[in-house]
Parts: C-alpha cells; sequence; structure tokens
C-alpha cells in the first residue's frame, strides 16, 4: 500500500509522525489483518505503511498478539477455552487478559446464559481503535494511535458509505433524535428511545471519556470540548470502563444531566449499531465537528449512514422564521433562503445529490464539510433585514415573538447575536429598514421602533433576559483565566459570550 495523500489521510496534517523505524513484526502484520474489514487489506500482505499495521504495533506486543490470534473477531471466549486455544496456564494468562482489555485491544462480554466473563476481540471501529483513544496517557505516549482511529472510520468505509440503507444497516453507529422531540408519538419504536435502553441496562451505566474528541485533539483538529464523561458504556460495556480505568459508574439521574447537558449544546445521541435490535453497548453525545462517525456521513456526503428513523418537520403555524434552526443544526441539513422570492418570482433551489440514483465516488465527497455546514445560507442570501444587519439578528423572528406579545422570547432572540440591544436599539443606523422589502410596496417595517420596544424590557429586572450558561464540559466551570483589554462594545461583548459558554473572564 502506498502512503496515503488525499484527505483525511494526509499524513503532513499531523502534528507527529507516523513510526516505521521499528523492524517489521508478522504477528502484529497477521493480526491487523485479521480484526480489519478494509477489504485490499483483508487480500494482500500488511506492510509498514498500513493503518492496520503500525496502529497495533505502537500498543500490541508479541505476546498479546499470540493470543489473540487464537481468537475470532467479536466471538467471546472463556478463559477456560482461551488457556485451552493458546497453551497457557490460567494464572499467567488471565493478567495478560487483563493487560489486553487495558490497553483496548480486547472488551469483556457477560451475556451469556451463565453469566460468566468472556473476554472479545472487537472489530477496530466501533471497538479497539476507540478503546485505545480513551486513556490520555496512552495518547501522549503513542500519538498515532489518534491517526489510526480516524483512518479507520474512513478507509474501510470509502467504497461502501454509498450504498448504506436508512439507518447504517448493523454497521457504525446509529441516531437516536432528542426523545422529547418524539415522546407524543404513539408509534415510535421502543428501540428508538433513550429511555428504552436506560430501562434495560437499569443500574448499569458507566461514562468515560470522547476517544474522537480526545484523538482530534491530539491531532491539531479538536472542537474544544472537555472530553470528559460524554460516552455513557452501558450493561457489559459500564463494567469493562470502569475495570479497565475508561470510567466510572453513574447513576440513572447522572446519566439523565448528561445528556440534557449534551442537548443543550446541540450534540447528536447516537447508540451502537452492530449487535441488532436487542442490544447495545454505549450511548454517544457527538460533536460533529470532531465524530469520526458522523464525519463519515458528513464527508462522503451519505446521510443515510447517520439517519435516524425520524425526520424533522416544520409547523408553519409557530414558525416565527428566526432562521436559529437552520444555524443550530449540526449537520447543515436546511439552508437560510430556501423560500426567498425576488422580483422575477420564488427561487427554486436543486436538491442535494444524493447516492441513491448517482454514480458516486471522490468528486462527491464534501471535503472541506465542516467549513461547509458553517455556511447557512444560499448566494441569493436570507431575507434582506438579517442580511443587511451588521449583528445578523433573526429579525423576522422577533418582529412576529413581538406581534405575539411574547416580548420577552423576542429579546432572548435578539441577544442571541447582540448582548446589548439597550445600547445598539438607541444608536442603530437601520440597515435593516433600508433593506426591508416591505419599502417596495409602501413603507419599510417600523424595525428599529420594535427593537427599542424590545430593549428596554432588559432595563427591567423583572423582564430582564439572562441567558443559561451554556458549557461543553460535565467537569464544572472552566479553570482557564480570560483577561480582556478594553471595556468598549467589542471588549464586553466578548466577556458576555465567553460567560455564556462557562468562562468567568475579567475585564
Amino acid at each position: 500500500m502506498s502512503k496515503p495523500t488525499a484527505f483525511p489521510l494526509d499524513e503532513s496534517r499531523l502534528p507527529f509522525e507516523i513510526p516505521r523505524d521499528e523492524p517489521y513484526r508478522e504477528k502484529i502484520a497477521r493480526l491487523g489483518q485479521m480484526i480489519t474489514d478494509r477489504i485490499p487489506a483483508k487480500k494482500g500482505i500488511l506492510t509498514k505503511d498500513d493503518p492496520e499495521y503500525w496502529g497495533l504495533a505502537s500498543i500490541v506486543t508479541d505476546e498479546m498478539a499470540d493470543v489473540a490470534l487464537k481468537m475470532k473477531v467479536r466471538k467471546p471466549m472463556t478463559l477456560p477455552e482461551l488457556v485451552k486455544a493458546t497453551g497457557k496456564p490460567a494464572g499467567e494468562l488471565e493478567p495478560l487478559l487483563q493487560q489486553m482489555a487495558v490497553v483496548g485491544l480486547l472488551e469483556y462480554n457477560w451475556e451469556n446464559p451463565r453469566r460468566e466473563k468472556q473476554y472479545i476481540l472487537p472489530m477496530f471501529v466501533p471497538g479497539s481503535a476507540e478503546f485505545f483513544n480513551m486513556n490520555k496517557q496512552q495518547i501522549a505516549d503513542h500519538p498515532e494511535v489518534t491517526a489510526f482511529f480516524e483512518w479507520m472510520t474512513f478507509l474501510p468505509l470509502e467504497h461502501i458509505t454509498a450504498m448504506v440503507p436508512p439507518g447504517g444497516a448493523g454497521i457504525g453507529m446509529h441516531v437516536i433524535p432528542v426523545e422529547k422531540a418524539i415522546e407524543t408519538e404513539n408509534r415510535s419504536a421502543d428501540i428508538e428511545h433513550i429511555s428504552h435502553w436506560l430501562k434495560k441496562y437499569d443500574g448499569k451505566y458507566a461514562a468515560g471519556p470522547c476517544s474522537c474528541r480526545m484523538s482530534r485533539a491530539a491531532m491539531g483538529e479538536g472542537c474544544g470540548d472537555d472530553p470528559d464523561d460524554w460516552c455513557i458504556g452501558v450493561g457489559d460495556m459500564a463494567d469493562y470502563l470502569v475495570e479497565t480505568n475508561k470510567g466510572h459508574y453513574v447513576t440513572y439521574d447522572e446519566v439523565m444531566q448528561i445528556l440534557q447537558k449534551a442537548e443543550d449544546n446541540g450534540f447528536v445521541h447516537q447508540i451502537t449499531n452492530i449487535d441488532g435490535e436487542n442490544k447495545i453497548f454505549a450511548i454517544c453525545n457527538c460533536n460533529v465537528n470532531v465524530c469520526n462517525a458522523l464525519r463519515t456521513s458528513q464527508l462522503f456526503n451519505t446521510p443515510n449512514m447517520s439517519r435516524s428513523a425520524y425526520v424533522a418537520r416544520v409547523e408553519p403555524e409557530n414558525c416565527v422564521a428566526c432562521g436559529r434552526c437552520v444555524e443550530y443544526c449540526p449537520a447543515g441539513a436546511v439552508k437560510l433562503g430556501q423560500k426567498l422570492c425576488t422580483k422575477d418570482g420564488p427561487i427554486t433551489y436543486p436538491r442535494q445529490e444524493l447516492p441513491d440514483a448517482v454514480k458516486w465516488g471522490p468528486d462527491k465527497w464534501a471535503i472541506d464539510y465542516r467549513d461547509k455546514n458553517r455556511i447557512n445560507c444560499y448566494d441569493t442570501g436570507t431575507a434582506p433585514c438579517k442580511t443587511a444587519c451588521p449583528a445578523h439578528i433573526a429579525v423576522q423572528g422577533y418582529l412576529k415573538m413581538a406581534a405575539q406579545g411574547r416580548y420577552r422570547d423576542a429579546l432572548a432572540l435578539i441577544k442571541k447575536e447582540n448582548p446589548f440591544p439597550a445600547v445598539c436599539g438607541r444608536i442603530c443606523n437601520r440597515r435593516c429598514e433600508d433593506a426591508c422589502t416591505r419599502g417596495t410596496v409602501d413603507q419599510a417595517v417600523a424595525i428599529d421602533a420594535v427593537k427599542k420596544f424590545i430593549a428596554e424590557q432588559d432595563l427591567n429586572a423583572a423582564h430582564r433576559y439572562v441567558p443559561d450558561v451554556v458549557q461543553p464540559s460535565l467537569q464544572g466551570p472552566w479553570p482557564q483565566k480570560i483577561a480582556i483589554i478594553g471595556g468598549g462594545p467589542a471588549g464586553l461583548s466578548c466577556a458576555y459570550f465567553l460567560a455564556v459558554q462557562g468562562y468567568k473572564p475579567t475585564v
């Protein structure tokens, strides 16, 4: 295999070098070939350039490889069975199996008729490539495991992702919607509810670090989240995380707090999808900016890979056209401007190409998907008033809320973008009114007057809107100290938005 060069496999972007100087180890190559589900690697002989080789070589000893080669991928074996298969005495083998589990090569299983401990050699993803990246010290000592994890989410799927049907077909992860969005749907399947899985594994939960957040940060591509405790192991996986020092037990209430915090941050709930409809082993709370599972659907532009069983729809009677759903959606599912009218009539936008009916290949991949998902409107823009506003405030939204008498909601919407509406509302140059298309009929809507009225509410303590702190961390306040030089509009705005994210800046 030649040295990878295409995104995301360009080694030059890594802040470390892939080690290839050590002598070639045949046992490691055989083990990598046995575990991988990448077809070219299955058919050929692994070289030092293959991630299956150097990813294992950095962590796995030859003695560990000897034992693992006596196993089959995802086929549980008890200690007596492994003693028989390897010829090693139990007193020597059991500590070795424990160490193999600690580094992440093996996992445990108790879900069997006799409820006895079994050892499993997992696949790479979801499996050992992730477990390798759940130990901060291991990442520090062997940073190449971070690239190993990322590449093993990419290489096996680059040729088949376009063929995956809705729901993932047992590959990788499955997105579960925010439960409160489907709680009134009588026809929703139990397995589509996180509560179903929490009840199934009642009392057996453990929180552990997010391998995606930790690994991508070590690669210089992090998202700023605190990685600890976002991933929840259930059942056997909970015990595995605790026994191998990758996590700690949590209560049902603590799990619900984690899930609520994830929803507050706009993270995506995902469950494992490789054991059929009656078993999962983890619930992840994923940030689309770094999640290797969500990346496959984003990068390859194949939404079926991460599609849930539900589709979000807008209720026109409740919509205030604020555009926040577009700006908040982590996957860039919709764009502003889709309903924009011009003097020539409504604009018709082409539907996004999908692999269902079009031949798919690298030319269809969204290589810069992380940047494209941040573009929230089409070239023709969105509502002219919102576009013209220097703060990009959702003008349509707060106007409609004000008309409905929802003054505090309108104030909250304004403060999403402008923390000081009472100031700006008085000195505004009213570009929004200049752009208002109502002016082409008679006269522009008195947007500034409405904003001044709404802003006045913030001067009254009884009506004032103070946003909740939404912090991408479960470990309490951020420890970093931030000093902001200058107390002008820019400095105070910076302090405001940092405070909303959980920091305690000093101006």
